[in-house]
């Protein structure tokens, strides 16, 4: 079985938070944090952003934690994904979004051992655990380059599996349930808004130290303890597409 390649996409860019990628969490760039994470897994990570000259400081701080770079298109995340696996000759590729500095490795490892034993197009976690942010999915770089070419425009946005999912029949997609005591559909983990920087950064204050990886579980806990600290995001909407995923997987959970 090849090694799948974590791909984190990132720019500087955002309608509602520029440069939130160097957001500081406790001493380091929010980006750092989520590459150090990925890292840990022993997994290649490879760092995805667009060849717009605003993104040089975020390949500067990738090359300097030891993390490839690859340099695309600015708005068509999908083509990115599809010649960053084809740069670095990945058949399979983790999905990492540059806005979720607790992706979870636990899960993230379960998907790729799933994925490689079902020798599957598409591995996740179906559900609203996604709008938690603590999530990655696994794609085959077969399905990303059959997704950009049969595509529309809206496919090959941020929502990088649009098509897969709005296509299931088209791919061998396999699902996953999340780790026993991490779902918290409540709890907005994900990095989108000045808010959203604000309780990760208070997360990382209580947890983070030098050199130490904050885990998923140890975030949770900690929002269970204190969820006084919940409502400092509690009042933001999730983006649309992320809602519309959400929607689509009843029709994919249970597909054989």
């Amino acid at each position: 079985m090849s090694v799948p390649l974590i791909v984190v996409s990132a720019r500087m860019a955002s309608s509602r938070f520029p440069g939130k990628a160097l957001a500081p969490l406790a001493g380091r760039p929010l980006l750092q944090v989520l590459l150090e994470r990925m890292r840990s897994t022993g997994l290649p990570v490879a760092l995805a952003t667009s060849t717009h000259p605003e993104n040089d400081a975020l390949a500067a701080l990738a090359e300097s934690a030891c993390v490839s770079v690859f340099r695309g298109d600015e708005d068509d995340v999908l083509k990115r994904h599809v010649e960053c696996a084809r740069r670095f000759d990945a058949r399979d590729v983790v999905r990492v979004a540059g806005d979720n500095p607790l992706t979870d490795t636990e899960t993230l490892l379960g998907l790729v051992d799933l994925h490689g034993r079902e020798a599957a197009d598409y591995s996740y976690v179906p559900g609203d655990a996604l709008l938690m942010g603590i999530l990655c999915e696994v794609v085959s770089r077969d399905a990303l380059e059959r997704s950009w070419q049969k595509g529309e425009p809206r496919h090959r946005s941020e929502l990088v599996t649009l098509y897969i999912k709005e296509h299931a029949d088209e791919f061998r997609i396999r699902t996953a349930e999340l780790p026993e005591g991490l779902y918290r559909p409540g709890y907005r983990l994900t990095v989108d808004e000045p808010e959203d920087v604000r309780l990760m950064q208070a997360l990382f204050e209580r947890l983070g130290a030098p050199g130490r990886i904050v885990t998923t579980r140890e975030a949770i806990a900690l929002l269970d303890r204190e969820p006084a600290l919940l409502e400092i995001n509690a009042h933001l909407r999730h983006k649309a597409h992320n809602v519309r995923s959400v929607t689509l997987d009843g029709a994919i959970a249970g597909k054989p």
